[in-house]
């Protein structure tokens, strides 16, 4: 069973990532009833982020070929329907992720694009074909 993070600790790993990756905007909204006693009382829901910084990520590729630094996926958010194009970067130059492999990079997307606090995790996408899934790293 995959282990699942509390509105409260996604909150704080988006308010991390935030500052990491230099978000242009947040808002922040009261819970006027929190989900639990351990919910804040208020929670950032949004973090908007430019299209000139790269944010930190891991990558497993679910496709059938590798890719490269640079490799440029349609990526979806947790809880949003809008894809996004971004480029995902390796650290070493000539690395190749294989299928069925986890690498860690950034992404830098040519849209700006929105985090909510429904998690970190996206999906990509090429020709409308899930290749791999991701994480947010703060």
């Amino acid at each position: 069973m995959k282990p699942t993070l509390s509105r409260a600790a996604i909150a704080a790993c988006a308010l991390v990532l935030a500052h990491a990756a230099h978000a242009t905007e947040q808002q922040t909204m009261t819970n006027a009833k929190p989900a639990s006693a351990v919910a804040p009382p208020t929670a950032v829901r949004t973090l908007k982020f430019t299209t000139h910084h790269a944010v930190p990520a891991t990558l497993t590729l679910r496709q059938d070929a590798p890719v490269a630094d640079g490799w440029s996926p349609q990526l979806r958010f947790a809880g949003q329907t809008d894809l996004h194009t971004c480029a995902f970067h390796l650290p070493k130059a000539g690395q190749l992720v294989q299928p069925g492999e986890t690498a860690t990079g950034t992404i830098l997307c040519t849209t700006p694009w929105q985090l909510y606090d429904n998690g970190l995790s996206f999906e990509a996408f090429e020709a409308g074909k899930k290749v791999a899934d991701g994480t947010l790293r703060p």
